[in-house]
């Protein structure tokens, strides 16, 4: 089982160093995608990549929003899936480059995994630093998706997540990856696709960053949920061409 980890980057030059650096060493595989940052960001990942081997860099041509940029993660993995470059059972890991995750505790997630015998662990934050309005605002979109996916969910929006490979293409033929609509589209999809879906591995938050709550959420868990019974716009991931381009690779991968 390989250990892939996945980071959509938006504007983040002053902690995306901090993040990719004990990655580099805890995965067997680190995929960063560009969201048509406007600071240096793409150009400090593509000079830090340089010293690895196993690092690939995407890169979208403008801002489409973080589910696009994860999109274009899961379109590139699916692909070397089909290739047959990747195993069915290697584990997805996301996590936001904005320095709120402590990456040591990605082993432990993995342990969980397979100790639970799970398809998608989906982390559940310790929220002692967040304001009182966004603990509230969390809660609200955790019911909602909760009432749409038919599962339990405890903290809808962490991006802190892992994921079999073999998730992502089933996934990909109903997600949107509309703006930032990817917690809830990965968090309803999998669940209701029938994968294997836990959602109670302790994280602690080692900042909070205050963000703009987005209107784009609401609607997304009914989306998602109507699109799976009715398949009226099921898409193969073949008819979604990748925007995103390759702009860092490596033989060895």
């Amino acid at each position: 089982m390989r250990k892939i980890a996945l980071i959509p980057v938006f504007n983040e030059e002053t902690t995306l160093l901090s993040v990719l650096e004990p990655l580099s060493t805890l995965v067997d595989v680190l995929i960063v995608v560009d969201d048509g940052s406007r600071d240096r960001s793409l150009e400090l990942a593509e000079s830090w990549s340089r010293r690895w081997r196993h690092v690939r860099i995407l890169c979208l041509p403008e801002n489409r929003g973080m589910s696009s940029a994860l999109r274009e993660g899961f379109l590139y993995l699916a692909a070397r899936l089909s290739a047959g470059d990747f195993d069915s059972e290697d584990l997805v890991l996301t996590l936001d480059a904005d320095g709120q995750h402590d990456a040591r505790e990605i082993l432990a997630l993995c342990e969980h995994v397979e100790r639970e015998g799970l398809d998608v662990a989906l982390t559940r934050r310790d929220f002692s630093l967040y304001p009182v309005h966004k603990r509230l605002g969390n809660s609200l979109m955790t019911l909602w998706a909760r009432v749409w996916s038919g599962f339990p969910y405890s903290d809808v929006e962490s991006g802190f997540r892992a994921m079999r490979l073999k998730v992502i293409p089933p996934v990909l033929d109903y997600y949107t990856g509309f703006r930032y609509s990817c917690a809830q589209e990965i968090a309803i999809l999998s669940a209701r696709l029938g994968f294997r879906v836990a959602n109670d591995f302790h994280t602690v938050i080692q900042l909070y960053r205050s963000q703009r709550q987005r209107a784009t959420f609401s609607s997304m868990p009914f989306s998602a949920f109507g699109r799976l019974p009715a398949g009226r716009v099921r898409r193969k991931v073949g008819d979604r061409p990748p925007v995103a381009r390759l702009v860092v690779t490596s033989d060895s991968l």
